[in-house]
Formats: structure tokens, C-alpha cells, sequence
């Protein structure tokens, strides 16, 4: 019954973006359960991102007069139990730097043994410009319009049964 675990991380994290419902796991037995994020989002113009990006003389229009608006059903059931760890693993892992540019919606980054069960992420979003992301961007002179004239916007209905199986026992 072996059960040893080596994680050497020696350099930086550098996380540039992160949007919703978004993770960075390192290491061992990592447990998130029953992840949710639900909505809605309007943006005129988005994210923007980098260096020396130019918007000059744009305007953007967002009208979005919905009847009903994202009605958000969301009833989890999140179960959970513990079960004995993996029998004789080994884990080794040396690294240097982590370097993420961009994470959206639902995005994870892994390293090392990880229980990661139960990601939600319904939404419903309007840009009237969206993101910009990057270096020496030039947007001149755009009009954006967005109108989005919906009677009922965005029905979520997320009813899940969730289920993790978390391993116990010392790493």
C-alpha cells in the first residue's frame, strides 16, 4: 500500500482573464461540489483587456425590454460520499510557471489528482461590443446595436442530480 504524492511548484500563477464559473486546481484531492452560476448579463462594449487598445467616437446601443427575463430554475441535488483512496499511487510532479490567457465560462485548469464534479453555468448574455482582448487593438468609428426583443428571455431550467465520489485516506 503505497501512497505517496510530490508536487514542487516553483514559479508564478499568472491568470490574465478569468470569467464566471471559472477554476484553477493544483494539487491533491481537490473537492468542489455543486458548482452554480446562473444569469444574466448585458454589456454595452464587453470586457477589454491589454494594452494600448483605442475605442474612439463608438456608440453602442443595448435595448433589451424583455417581458419576462431569465427565469433561473435551479433545484441541485448535490450527494456526496467518501470511498477509500487509490491503492499504491504515485504522483510526482515538478512545474515551473502556470500561465493561462483566458478562461470563459465553465473553464478549469487541472494539475495533480482532483475531484471536480457538478459545474453549472447557464447564462445568457448580450455584447454589444463583446471582448477585446489582446495588444495595439484599434476600433474607430463603430456603432453597435443590439435590440434583443424577446417576450420571455432566456428560460433556465437546470435541475441535476449531482453525484461525487470524494477518496479519502493521507496522500
Amino acid at each position: 500500500m503505497l501512497k505517496t504524492s510530490h508536487i514542487h511548484f516553483t514559479g508564478d500563477i499568472n491568470v490574465q482573464t478569468m470569467q464566471r464559473q471559472c477554476g484553477i486546481f493544483i494539487g491533491e484531492r481537490n473537492n468542489a461540489i455543486g458548482w452554480g452560476a446562473h444569469g444574466k448579463e448585458n454589456s454595452v462594449i464587453g470586457n477589454i483587456s491589454g494594452m494600448s487598445n483605442i475605442l474612439f467616437n463608438n456608440i453602442s446601443i443595448l435595448n433589451d425590454p424583455d417581458f419576462i427575463d431569465t427565469p433561473i430554475d435551479d433545484r441541485d441535488i448535490n450527494i456526496s460520499f467518501e470511498s477509500n483512496g487509490d491503492e499504491g499511487h504515485i504522483t510526482n510532479l515538478d512545474m515551473e510557471s502556470l500561465n493561462v490567457n483566458t478562461m470563459y465560462q465553465n473553464s478549469a485548469v487541472f494539475v495533480g489528482k482532483g475531484h471536480v464534479t457538478g459545474i453549472d453555468g447557464n447564462e445568457k448574455a448580450n455584447y454589444s461590443q463583446g471582448g477585446l482582448y489582446g495588444n495595439h487593438n484599434h476600433l474607430l468609428n463603430n456603432v453597435n446595436v443590439n435590440n434583443d426583443q424577446d417576450v420571455i428571455d432566456a428560460i433556465m431550467e437546470d435541475q441535476d442530480i449531482k453525484i461525487a465520489n470524494i477518496h479519502k485516506g493521507s496522500c
